[in-house]
């Protein structure tokens, strides 16, 4: 996820982490050309869920995910990765845009659960996001299941509404969702 300041939202803080990446909506569900679904969580107005299907077996996602400097190849945004520490399955990575934000993010990851969690640390936000991959319903493909929590707490909650942080975290959770298939699809490909 990016800063809310790299989201138009200038001097709010860290709006995400990819976040960084869904299931019952609450409204209507968006499902797009490149089958991604994204949708608001029925019970916290905070989160956005989100997800789609890779091309691979959900082990072999789980892994790829986990390997933070290869953010760089998957997200778009994404120009380098700093991981400034890595103690088992808690790290602490900086992901440096190519407008030169910075996004310092903890992950605390479950490899049981095959779950990629992490929060943002810096910033007037509270940000976290989780990504599990499940097993999908065909041989060699995995289920990306992806919740972003975002909320602005406090005197910066007067200058962005609401909505309009939703309306973001939807756009990052189908945008970073659509980057992720497509690393997994060429990757495939490569493959063959």
């Amino acid at each position: 996820m990016r800063s809310v300041a790299s989201l138009g939202l200038g001097g709010l803080g860290a709006l995400g982490a990819l976040g960084a990446l869904v299931l019952a909506a609450a409204g209507a569900s968006a499902a797009t050309p490149e089958n991604v679904r994204v949708y608001q969580n029925p019970d916290d107005d905070a989160i956005t869920e989100g997800e789609t299907t890779l091309a691979a077996e959900p082990d072999v996602a789980y892994r790829a995910a986990t390997d933070y400097l290869r953010w760089a190849v998957m997200f778009s945004d994404i120009r380098h990765v700093i991981v400034t520490s890595q103690n088992g399955n808690d790290a602490r990575v900086t992901f440096v845009h190519f407008d030169g934000n910075r996004d310092n993010i903890h992950f605390r990851n479950q490899p049981a659960a095959r779950m990629v969690w992490f929060e943002d640390t810096g910033g007037r936000a509270e940000v976290w996001a989780e990504i599990v991959f499940l097993r999908g319903d065909r041989p060699g493909t995995t289920r990306v299941h992806s919740r972003l929590y975002a909320d602005v707490h406090g005197l910066a909650s007067l200058f962005v509404s609401n909505r309009k942080i939703r309306r973001l975290r939807e756009q990052r959770v189908h945008d970073q969702l659509t980057e992720l298939r497509a690393y997994f699809t060429r990757a495939m490909e490569a493959q063959r």
